[in-house]
């Protein structure tokens, strides 16, 4: 094999590799998230605690929320300062604002942006059991004809823990 043929085999092994380790993170649709959410309150979690990331280009928060029966009983918000790289301090969130980052917040987002936000790429990678969107990846919003620069964004639960057994309900 000449020594051109043999990067040309790297560079496509290399290329397998990396889209191989996403395969789970894929494109979705309306009728797909509305059945995994189905799926989800065929045998809901009702206490948790949760963890979810959301970064931006200029951006990182980090929200914290425990949710009892379904409902959110406490949320904490952490930015990240990039000039002193360190979390500043944290401060609680109220209910409504904290209600995105929860699992059927995070179904209602991701619907929420198929329908009306205009990005040209929301990919979803589910896991749990029952599953939910635990990796959530917006691409540019497409406007006016163009890609605006910097609107991309991810959203990715760091921490699940249930709190309580979904079988007793």
């Amino acid at each position: 094999m000449s020594r051109s043929g043999f990067r040309l085999f790297v560079l496509l092994g290399l290329l397998a590799l990396l889209a191989g380790c996403d395969l789970r993170l894929r494109d979705t649709t309306l009728a797909e998230m509305d059945a995994a959410e189905a799926a989800w309150q065929q045998h809901p979690i009702p206490d948790y605690h949760i963890v979810v990331e959301v970064q931006r280009p200029d951006e990182l928060r980090r929200i914290d929320i425990r949710v009892q029966q379904g409902e959110v009983i406490s949320a904490v918000l952490l930015q990240w300062d990039a000039q002193q790289r360190v979390w500043r301090p944290p401060y609680d969130l109220p209910p409504a604002h904290s209600f995105p980052f929860t699992v059927p917040g995070l179904f209602d987002t991701v619907r929420g942006a198929l329908a009306h936000s205009g990005r040209t790429r929301i990919a979803v990678q589910m896991a749990g059991d029952p599953a939910f969107p635990q990796r959530i990846e917006f691409g540019p919003v497409w406007e006016e004809g163009q890609m605006v620069q910097g609107t991309e964004a991810s959203i990715r639960v760091r921490e699940f823990e249930a709190l309580s057994d979904p079988t007793e309900n």
